[in-house]
């Protein structure tokens, strides 16, 4: 029973009215982010002020040579920064009105986006490769069946594994940052790091995001209840949950990442030869990606503070060859309310029985079973959204997909988590009172 959990490309980046107050960062919107990367790029409506106007990297004319100085733009910094405007440009700010998922949008060229699945294809081959979804969980169950139509004993094995997809930086910042290294000849910064329980719990991972982009997402405790037979042998019941955070968390829980990249802006902007326009792009892009201000990151990057993303799993596969689900409380922000997988708010969520697509309740689907909920999962954890956002002990009774199975709080000073925690107990969303500290029970 695989399920996958992928980021549309089609996805609202549009963050609730609590943290639209609070942020002052082009995260705030979808609006946001496209005029922000307008005005780096090319020109375009200051972010944070849509009656001024500001202007970028292609604004100024490309240098004539390869020696870069003065107002222009250097020439390989110029054309990396032309390609990412029409990027800009193709995508636009809105999500396609018929849903359809769009070649380019502000997800793709920020790098959080996934392609939509090929629904006719089986989860084998639609999921092997981790940039194709951002979580992704196999449970298998096997056992066999007597003459007498019940489940023999001793016959019942079962495995759980859980997966979390690679992040990405996006290509336009790895590009433009060793585009002004050709140009200027300030060196990219060291960026390279290892993450430990990188993609699947206990791996380690060595990332260099300058060859492909890739920051792993880091897996979570996970915890698996052996499928065992219920009383009347007639099915074999398991419960499974894990997940993890955004690759941008492990990476910045390295504070020499934000201290070589913050050397490289300072480098930039005490440079000579670089206009404002380079300088911008660098002390903007620093803050975006790359920041961790300690203190648990308050005032550091937004992404790098992302929540954890989450499924929990549990369900009965039976003698006659149907599944049910077996969570003990339902979920109100999972329809049904009593199906197969509950999730975090983020992101879309497919679910597959015996390598074909179904819905939340077993049976043949050709679609999604849960669509993102951005507003919700971007929400800070104040009272207006005391059980609408991802942080602290999830509840799927009184919390529905809120909050995480790790109890993951906000990024506060002294009592929050910032980048790098690594939780070592968990819960099923739907008995939040029962923490384990080992992987797997019967």
């Amino acid at each position: 029973m695989p399920d996958a959990s992928v980021f549309d490309p089609n996805q609202k980046l549009d963050s609730g009215p609590e943290l639209g107050q609070l942020n002052s960062t082009p995260l705030k919107s979808e609006v946001a982010l496209y005029d922000w990367a307008q005005g780096l790029a090319y020109e375009g409506p200051r972010w944070d002020n849509s009656q001024a106007d500001t202007t970028g990297l292609t604004y100024e004319a490309r240098c004539p040579t390869a020696h870069a100085e003065g107002e222009c733009t250097g020439q390989k910094t110029y054309d990396a920064a032309e390609e990412w405007y029409k990027d800009i440009k193709a995508g636009g700010f809105k999500p396609t009105a018929d849903g359809s998922a769009p070649a380019m949008s502000v997800p793709v060229w920020m790098g959080m986006a996934n392609r939509r699945p090929d629904t006719s294809l089986p989860a084998s081959q639609a999921f092997q490769d981790p940039n194709s979804y951002k979580i992704r969980s196999d449970v298998e169950v096997t056992y066999i069946v007597g003459d007498d139509g019940k489940i023999v004993d001793g016959t019942v094995g079962s495995s759980y594994r859980a997966r979390v997809g690679n992040a990405h930086l996006p290509t336009f910042v790895t590009k433009i940052m060793k585009a002004i290294e050709a140009d200027y000849g300030i060196l990219a910064p060291d960026i390279d790091y290892t993450t430990q329980d990188a993609l699947e719990y206990g791996n380690v991972v060595g990332s260099r995001p300058y060859a492909d982009g890739d920051t792993p997402g880091q897996a979570y405790f996970p915890h698996f209840q052996a499928a065992q037979p219920d009383s009347s042998r007639q099915c074999v019941n398991f419960r499974a949950v894990g997940g993890g955070v955004h690759g941008y968390r492990a990476m910045i829980g390295h504070k020499y990442i934000n201290d070589n990249v913050k050397a490289w802006v300072d480098e930039v902007k005490a440079s000579l030869k670089t206009n404002y326009a380079v300088r911008n792009f660098a002390g903007d892009v620093y803050s975006m990606f790359f920041k961790n201000s300690g203190d648990n990151n308050v005032f550091g990057s937004l992404i790098g503070n992302a929540p954890p993303i989450w499924q929990d799993i549990a369900g009965a596969f039976c003698a006659d060859g149907s599944i049910k689900p077996m969570h003990r409380q339902g979920d109100t922000d999972i329809d049904p309310s009593n199906g197969l997988v509950f999730q975090s708010y983020m992101p879309d969520l497919y679910v597959y029985v015996d390598d074909r697509m179904t819905d939340n309740l077993g049976r043949p689907s050709n679609q999604r079973v849960h669509a993102g909920d951005w507003v919700d999962f971007s929400n800070p954890p104040f009272p207006a959204t005391v059980n609408g956002n991802a942080y602290g002990r999830c509840d799927a009774k009184n919390r529905g997909s809120g909050g995480n199975p790790w109890s993951v709080n906000a990024p506060v000073p002294f009592i929050g988590d910032g980048p790098g925690n690594q939780p070592s107990k968990v819960v099923h969303c739907d008995d939040p009172l029962t923490e384990y500290d080992v992987n797997l029970t019967q």
